[in-house]
């Protein structure tokens, strides 16, 4: 499959799930947000631009092979001016009987936050769970990584206390692990979050071969001791090759960090998703 182009289904299903999201903001505009890291632009593909009704409907027509939907991908779907529309896919989602997901960098409004927990109850009476992911893959250092508009790391560590406010599973992003971003810095998002967060995740950096994202995170050329591999994405569907900087400094420091304070932590999310279900289904 074209990674320029999705086909039919307009968004990716395997591993026992279907990640989708509401695709390209506008011709020129994939994502609200521009970090300087991301590789959906540089070889991971686009999911299709469809209204809600037409993503819901697309995924029931899809066979029962999976068991939670993330509506993530390849776009921030809740950052505005879609926010709304965000939370409507959320809402027509809670109908289908899984588990949901969601990721987003953006901060939500006493409003917006009302509707998501209205969400979550809804799940929560089927026995499902609502994940609120919240991307933070810095404190301070490396401004230049994120775009203008982002909202501040402060504002969404709020938002992240939010959401557990609101009865939602919540889950801290540490992605992805950068080497331009000292350890400790990790640890201090970590410390800042703890008390209302269920779970850590932390993920590899994926750069395009022809480097164009590094160029981009590095502001200049790349340093001699960081080491890449070659690696294909073992979480999409997409056939290209990718420069992968595992940071396992940065991992072993996490999860040191994560053990010692009690926190579950992740590097792939479906681990992530049974740790969440096994404590639901001991309650």
């Amino acid at each position: 499959m074209s990674t320029d182009q999705r086909n039919s289904p307009p968004f990716f299903r395997g591993l026992n799930r279907v990640m989708l999201s509401l695709g390209p903001l506008a011709d020129g505009q994939h994502c609200p947000y521009q970090c300087a890291f991301c590789y959906v632009v540089h070889g991971f593909g686009r999911y299709a631009s469809l209204s809600v009704p037409e993503l819901v409907n697309a995924v029931k027509a899809c066979p029962s092979t999976y068991d939670i939907i993330y509506v993530s991908g390849d776009t921030d779907s809740f950052a505005p001016p879609r926010t709304d529309m965000g939370i409507d896919l959320l809402d027509q989602l809670s109908t289908l009987g899984v588990d949901i997901l969601f990721t987003t960098r953006t901060t939500f409004g006493a409003q917006h936050l009302d509707r998501i927990a209205e969400i979550a109850q809804k799940l929560a009476r089927s026995g499902l769970l609502l994940f609120g992911c919240i991307s933070i893959p810095r404190l301070d250092s490396g401004a230049h990584l994120e775009s203008a508009n982002t909202p501040s790391t402060r504002a969404r560590i709020a938002t992240l206390r939010d959401l557990k406010q609101r009865n939602l599973t919540t889950v801290l992003t540490l992605r992805p692990f950068l080497p331009t971003i000292p350890v400790q810095e990790y640890l201090e998002i970590i410390s800042l979050c703890e008390a209302f967060t269920d779970i850590v995740l932390g993920e590899y950096w994926y750069a395009d071969v022809a480097g164009v994202i590094e160029q981009r995170v590095f502001r200049g050329p790349t340093p001699k001791e960081v080491d890449f591999v070659l690696r294909q994405m073992d979480f999409d569907e997409n056939t290209n090759w990718w420069k992968v900087w595992e940071g396992r400094e940065v991992e072993r420091a996490v999860r040191d960090y994560c053990a010692a304070a009690g926190l579950p932590f992740f590097m792939r999310s479906r681990p992530a998703v049974d740790h969440a279900r096994r404590i639901r289904s001991r309650r």
